[in-house]
């Protein structure tokens, strides 16, 4: 299990890097639910040339097969000879499969899919193997080499923060660094789905997401539907992965607790100055509840939108609310923060970072994140942001 343990190495140490769940826990799906053969009509001929330096002649290599998260099968065999080996065979669609060799520790994880595939074995860390040839197994790359390097940003930072002899001031940025680069690790696997809408290998991370407690549900629903519906009917074991999600996402638990046209749940929490600010108390016409965090980029860009409207609609009833996931040592980031992006409004926190109480009411699993409440406190819309954002709060106020 050397790929597994490579890839998913990352995402044990929650304590450390809390985001790092993410990782091609797909392999863990993908090698451990398995893939039934397919019924449809992609079916076409492939080759796996394998170049294995320093293998020994004569030892024998499996590509693995496992079904039903027990059952690991080979589905066929090869003799080193002079250094390399191949498999040939037919394939409906893509499948995962593990790439193990007699008297090497470890395996490689490849795409098996129609065409020409080329695999270079590197015997000391065959979990690192070079894949290459066809389109999965290109994005499959692509995904591992951008999710190490995202990683290693962390790990840098947890370096510098281990070894330095800055000042409080100084350690504290370099925290705030790292929320920052977690919770773009966080993100990775959502944008990568969209940015490779039509890879078979997305919808093998889509399923390795949500198979992870606490997913982020409104993230994972809009992955979903991002992907190309080709692809999720494209064979057997595709339509299978892709009701197993469908399953994962109506059944998460934070789906039904707070749904357009329910009575938004009502908070408490200190601004600034310590004073308790009370949801229910704020009476606008139409509320803006915002969460954000001062560590979050896409939250500092967005709030100039949010100033824009509340400086326009302010006089006609508008109040905004926003709730800062921050961490317990950095209020002094929050308030710069508050004053150097003018946010004139309500600003509360209760500096608990993602464990907040009012984020886990609002199912807040990514941020920046906004619910529009009406006079009486009804949510009538949520998770709008810019042009989309300011076009219903004009409706509802003009």
């Amino acid at each position: 299990m050397g790929e597994v343990i490579f890839l998913i190495y990352f995402c044990k140490n929650l304590k450390y890097l809390q985001m790092k769940t993410q990782i091609i826990s797909i392999l863990v799906i993908a090698l451990l639910f398995g893939c039934k053969p397919s019924t449809s009509n992609h079916e076409g001929e492939y080759e796996v040339f394998v170049k294995a330096e320093g293998v020994y002649d004569g030892l024998r290599a499996y590509l693995i097969k496992t079904e039903n998260g027990r059952n690991r099968k080979a589905t066929d065999t090869a003799i080193v000879f002079n250094g390399t080996f191949r498999f040939k065979g037919e394939i409906k669609g893509a499948e995962m499969r593990a790439l193990t060799i007699d008297g090497v520790r470890g395996q490689t994880s490849v795409f098996i899919e129609p065409g020409n595939i080329n695999i270079e074995i590197y015997k000391d860390s065959i979990h690192k193997s070079k894949v290459e040839g066809t389109y999965n197994n290109k994005v499959f790359n692509d995904y591992k080499n951008k999710y190490q390097e995202k990683t290693e940003a962390i790990e840098a930072v947890k370096a510098e923060f281990l070894s330095s002899e800055k000042d409080s001031e100084g350690l504290k940025a370099l925290q705030k660094k790292g929320d920052f680069l977690r919770a773009q690790l966080k993100n990775f696997g959502y944008e990568f789905i969209e940015e490779n809408n039509d890879s078979d290998f997305s919808l093998f991370i889509l399923e390795g997401l949500t198979g992870q407690k606490g997913f982020d549900l409104e993230l994972a629903t809009k992955a979903y539907e991002n992907i190309e519906e080709s692809i999720k009917t494209k064979n057997e074991t595709n339509q299978q992965i892709s009701n197993r999600i469908k399953e994962k996402i109506e059944s998460n638990p934070n789906k039904a607790k707070i749904k357009i046209g329910m009575k938004a749940p009502d908070f408490s929490a200190p601004n600034p100055e310590g004073e308790q600010i009370t949801l229910s108390k704020i009476k606008g016409k139409v509320t803006i509840v915002d969460f954000w965090a001062s560590w979050c980029k896409p939250c500092r860009i967005e709030n100039p939108n949010l100033v824009r409207l509340y400086d326009t609609y302010h006089s006609k009833g508008l109040e905004i609310i926003s709730v800062s996931l921050e961490r317990g040592d950095q209020k002094a980031f929050w308030i710069e923060a508050i004053k150097k992006d003018q946010l004139s409004w309500y600003n509360v926190s209760n500096l608990k970072f993602w464990q907040d109480p009012i984020a886990q009411a609002y199912s807040v699993n990514s941020i920046p994140a906004t619910f529009i409440l009406d006079e009486n406190g009804t949510l009538i819309a949520e998770r709008l942001r810019g042009a989309e954002l300011e076009a219903k709060i004009k409706s509802l106020l003009e």
